[in-house]
């Protein structure tokens, strides 16, 4: 389910707008399917930037930590990456349905290699999940009546007090316990 008070055109141009700064780059060359590291040249220090910039924009708290984090710390060490620093098949099936099936990932691959298929799109990603897990009711005063006035931040019409998202790595944990039910994933 999306937020109607945050529109997908919304979300697009504040992610190109974050790494356009981040990266030093005019907003129009963001491809959202270009890989931030490898056609944008991004570095981790710039995915800082980006995250920080794009939490800031929609009032919101972003994933901190990676997928694959979340399954060493959810269902043990070596069940996402094995002692060499590989990927492990479940690894690759989560990711792929979290990348895109068409991902150039196999078993085996070296886990690092993870980060260069990362895309603007990603990032979009991260940032409709947390915005589509708007609260029904406003948490400081239990109100229905949710407002944006710029498309981005989302304010109770009650209260005027920001809407209070569930952060990104709670809804990531979430999403990849439902997968690995689903999928019989890292022993689930």
């Amino acid at each position: 389910m999306s937020n109607p008070l945050v529109p997908e055109a919304r979300i697009v141009l504040e992610v190109q707008k974050a790494l356009a700064k981040s990266l030093r780059k005019e907003p129009a060359a963001i491809r959202m399917d270009a890989s931030v590291i490898v056609d944008l040249g991004g570095t981790s220090l710039d995915f800082l930037d980006m995250t920080f910039r794009l939490e800031q924009a929609f009032g919101i708290r972003l994933a901190h930590q990676t997928v694959l984090d979340h399954v060493e710390e959810t269902y043990g060490e070596g069940k996402a990456i094995d002692a060499s620093g590989a990927l492990t098949a479940d690894a690759v099936v989560l990711l792929k349905s979290r990348l895109g099936e068409d991902a150039p990932l196999q078993a085996g691959e070296f886990a690092d290699e993870v980060a260069k298929l990362v895309t603007p799109g990603t990032l979009a990603q991260g940032v409709r999940e947390v915005v589509a897990a708007l609260p029904p009711k406003c948490t400081h005063c239990g109100a229905t009546d949710w407002k944006s006035a710029d498309g981005a931040k989302v304010k109770c019409g009650a209260c005027g007090k920001d809407a209070a998202y569930p952060d990104g790595d709670s809804i990531l944990k979430a999403w990849i316990g439902k997968l690995a039910t689903e999928r019989k994933l890292f022993g689930a």
